[in-house]
Parts: structure tokens; C-alpha cells; sequence
């Protein structure tokens, strides 16, 4: 029993130094979301995504800030338009505050959600889908913190040629949450097995004495 304790031990501390030996993971926020029509959608976006040397080209000459392919799973499930677990880029345009859409001053500027990747950045192809979400963190780095992203605006449906709006359906009911981190759930699984061996060993050692 006393050998066991010491492997245990031994197992959990390798298990801790594992983990703080592990590079750090991409900080990812897992977006999900309910539209006004009965529409789902949800995706993950990568915060450390590096944001691109060129800039978000918009319409009327304005620009902003391009994050290529940090958001990837985007799902959507609507009557108009299905995408499954596709890649997007992400984009903030701080020229178009809050008040521009009728919330208050500070509460932070749009950005979004973009398919595809690439219909940004002023090529030939333009963007089918978006999902516009407001951010209050800073604009030349995207935040970990959910906090950041207060408000899921809209989904957006464009022709991809002309970019004439087809569709905007409102987000009614939204969440911005953390992903968990995989290195943790393993230390616990880990960890429980441990307890779990050494209950069952003790109990294998009273059944023993008793006969």
C-alpha cells in the first residue's frame, strides 16, 4: 500500500509538471448564438490569431483590421442559407462605432465574423455571410476576455458578386464563453484514476484482514 501511495504521488506529480511544461495553448472563445427567425449558428474564435499586414477593405473607401482564418467551426443553420465547421477571417472596423448603431458611445466598435476567408482584403471575392459582433477591446489585438465581445449583433446574407444585402436577421439570444483547456480536463481524469485505484486497493486490503 505504501509503494502504491509513492507511485500515486509520483504519477500526479509527472502529471502537474507535464502540464506546466506544455506550451501555452491559443486562447479560444467559442461564440454561439439563436437568430429571430429560429436560426443557430456558433464558432470559435482564435484570439492569437495575428492580425494581417494588410488591411479589411469596406465599401466607400474605408478600411480596418484583418484577422485571416481566426475563426473556424462557423455553423449556421438557417431557412435562407447551412454552413457546417467552415473558416472565416475576422475583421474590426473602428471607424463604425457603437452610437452609429444606435447603442451607447462606449460600448465598442463592430467587428465580425467573414466567409470566406479572403473576401475581405479587397480581392475579387467578396463575402456571403457575416456575423457582426461588437468588440470593446483593443482594436490591433483581439481579446481573450469574453467581456469583450458584448453584444452578437446580426447575420448577414450578401450575393458574393455584387455584395447587395440580401438578408439581415437580428441575434436574439447569444453566449461568448471559454473554451475549456484540454491539458486541465486530462490532469483531472488522471488524477481521478489515481483515486479511484488506490480506493479499490484499500478495499481489496480490509476484505483480506477480515477473512
Amino acid at each position: 500500500m505504501q509503494k502504491l501511495c509513492v507511485a500515486a504521488v509520483g504519477t500526479a506529480l509527472i502529471a502537474l509538471e507535464s502540464l506546466s511544461m506544455a506550451p501555452a495553448t491559443a486562447a479560444l472563445l467559442t461564440f454561439s448564438f439563436s437568430t429571430e427567425s429560429g436560426g443557430t449558428g456558433s464558432f470559435t474564435l482564435d484570439t492569437e490569431t495575428v492580425r494581417a499586414s494588410e488591411p479589411a477593405v469596406f465599401g466607400a473607401g474605408f478600411t480596418g483590421i484583418l484577422y485571416p482564418n481566426a475563426v473556424s467551426n462557423l455553423s449556421l443553420s438557417a431557412s435562407y442559407t447551412s454552413l457546417r465547421k467552415v473558416t472565416a477571417d475576422w475583421v474590426v472596423a473602428p471607424f463604425f462605432t457603437s452610437d452609429l448603431l444606435v447603442l451607447p458611445e462606449s460600448m465598442g466598435v463592430l467587428s465580425g465574423a467573414v466567409y470566406p476567408s479572403g473576401c475581405s482584403n479587397g480581392t475579387s471575392v467578396g463575402c456571403s455571410v457575416t456575423v457582426g459582433v461588437i468588440y470593446s477591446g483593443n482594436a490591433s489585438e483581439l481579446s481573450p476576455n469574453p467581456d469583450s465581445y458584448p453584444i452578437v449583433l446580426a447575420v448577414e446574407l450578401f450575393e458574393p458578386t455584387t455584395q447587395q444585402l440580401l438578408i439581415r436577421e437580428s441575434i436574439t439570444k447569444f453566449q461568448v464563453v471559454p473554451e475549456s483547456n484540454s491539458n486541465l480536463s486530462i490532469l483531472a481524469f488522471g488524477i481521478g484514476g489515481i483515486s479511484l485505484l488506490l480506493k479499490r486497493k484499500l478495499k481489496e486490503k480490509l476484505l483480506t484482514a477480515k477473512e
